[in-house]
């Protein structure tokens, strides 16, 4: 267990280490899903219906067909490329609280981490859990920015 904390730990702050100067627009809608970009280009917030993703908008929080998380606080803190968020989240007749770490994977990408997720997995999927073979540890998720969307909002 406590190895498992340790490896996602140092998982989650590897990338930060060698790109230092990666930064997150925050005025940009992130996607699950790099092909989400066009569709919801195309449909809006038909999208959702056509593809599984979730879209993350600083502003609002993250969306899905049948999930929801709210940002409260997104807090960032001077010389960091971090963002810490608390967020309160819902799926159909379920309602938590989670905490969100976030920091840039790639020019374009973001890692985001829930501790909600990882407390998920370490309590119900260990094997998964610490799988050292995983490109992204469990209980994060990689955002594709949409460059394309800054004027739509994903209500």
């Amino acid at each position: 267990m406590i190895r498992l904390a340790l490896v996602s730990l140092f998982a989650l702050t590897a990338p930060a280490f060698a790109q230092e100067d990666l930064s997150i627009d925050q005025t940009k809608i992130y996607v699950s899903d790099a092909k989400a970009c066009g569709v919801i280009e195309d449909k809006g917030i038909d999208a959702f219906m056509d593809l599984d993703f979730l879209a993350l908008d600083f502003s609002k929080g993250i969306q899905s067909m049948e999930f929801h998380c709210n940002f409260f606080d997104v807090k960032s803190r001077k010389g960091s490329t971090h963002l810490f968020i608390d967020a309160i989240c819902e799926l159909p007749g379920e309602i938590y609280p989670d905490i969100l770490a976030v920091t840039p994977y790639s020019e374009t990408e973001i890692q985001v981490a829930s501790s909600a997720d990882i407390m998920w997995a370490m309590n119900f999927e260990p094997e998964e859990a610490e799988s050292a073979d995983a490109i992204v540890p469990t209980g994060t998720t990689i955002y594709t920015r949409c460059d394309n969307l800054s004027e739509i909002t994903v209500d």
